[in-house]
């Protein structure tokens, strides 16, 4: 197997802001970091457990695990094991001045969507959108295109180089719904969750950014309902671009192309769906400090 992560990350550690872990699917995911040669510290609350059967702790457990990642200046990245929900429960007690103490990666999407908005709106560690624990089974080895998920991974973290996106030839393209250039910072976010933090001290500074949406399990009434949420709040108008990924499970794709396009008026710059980003592998893993370059006229993407 490839290298998933560069040689200056050697201690990771792995906490659940969100719902419960299972615990097979969780030491697959660590015996495949230990077969990295990577230092995994599993984080004490992950398999603690709640009264609330969709969380994987209490809020203050959780919390405890977040915070005592950037107490440990040995741990080198914070992965979150899973989505599902509870990241936005942690939100107001969140410490975010030691959370600004040091530029600490936080991998994960879906949930994490409110972590990585927080973050961003604290200026506060490194949000990186990328596969989670609890898939790497799926994402690094059973999935078609694996390569391509190792390779974005890895770019990831690769701050003085820049990476053409390039599809395999069998990897369903992205489309242009609206042309346009763009050199701008990435946002990544699940819809839903995104569309929550409307109107809290934890919604993030979208302006000239390029959001990159998915969703999974919503009807297209919902995405709808979602996207417009987001023009009324003046969000949309402010954009650099908007790519659209991954609406796994989602209902009516003919709706969700007359959504998309309806939409892509709103926004000055362009537009794309198709995007390699969501609940589904292959997945483009985005590090939301690292400027994005897109351009319809070429048809590139640079990451």
């Amino acid at each position: 197997m490839k290298k998933i992560l560069p040689d200056n990350i050697q201690h990771v550690a792995i906490i659940a802001p969100a719902g419960p872990v299972k615990t097979d699917a969780l030491d697959v995911g660590v015996d495949i970091l230990h077969r990295q040669g990577l230092k995994v510290s599993v984080m004490p609350n992950v398999k603690t457990g709640s009264e609330v059967s969709y969380l994987s702790a209490d809020i203050d457990k959780r919390l405890s695990d977040l915070h005592a990642c950037w107490q440990d200046k040995s741990i080198d990245l914070v992965l979150c094991a899973r989505g599902g929900f509870g990241s936005v429960q942690l939100l107001p007690e969140i410490d975010w001045e030691l959370m600004r103490s040091r530029p600490l990666p936080l991998i994960g999407y879906s949930d994490i969507t409110a972590l990585h908005a927080g973050m961003l709106k604290h200026n506060a560690g490194i949000p990186i959108a990328a596969p989670m624990p609890l898939r790497y089974q799926q994402a690094f080895f059973d999935c078609n295109h694996a390569d391509f998920t190792l390779k974005y991974l890895y770019a990831a973290f690769q701050a003085d180089q820049e990476y053409q996106l390039k599809l395999p030839e069998s990897m369903p393209a992205y489309e242009f719904i609206k042309d346009g250039k763009a050199t701008a910072l990435p946002f990544t976010a699940n819809l839903a969750v995104l569309v929550t933090l409307c109107g809290t001290p934890w919604f993030p500074d979208l302006d000239k950014r390029i959001l990159i949406v998915e969703d999974i399990n919503e009807p297209a009434y919902k995405i709808d309902r979602y996207l417009t949420q987001l023009e009324h709040n003046g969000v949309l108008g402010k954009l650099s671009g908007l790519f659209f990924g991954s609406f796994t499970a989602c209902s009516s794709k003919q709706d969700l192309n007359l959504i998309i396009k309806k939409f892509a008026a709103s926004i000055n710059g362009p537009v794309l769906k198709n995007f390699p980003f969501g609940h589904t592998f292959p997945l483009l893993s985005i590090n939301m400090t690292r400027t994005m370059t897109v351009d319809s006229k070429t048809r590139l993407v640079t990451v």
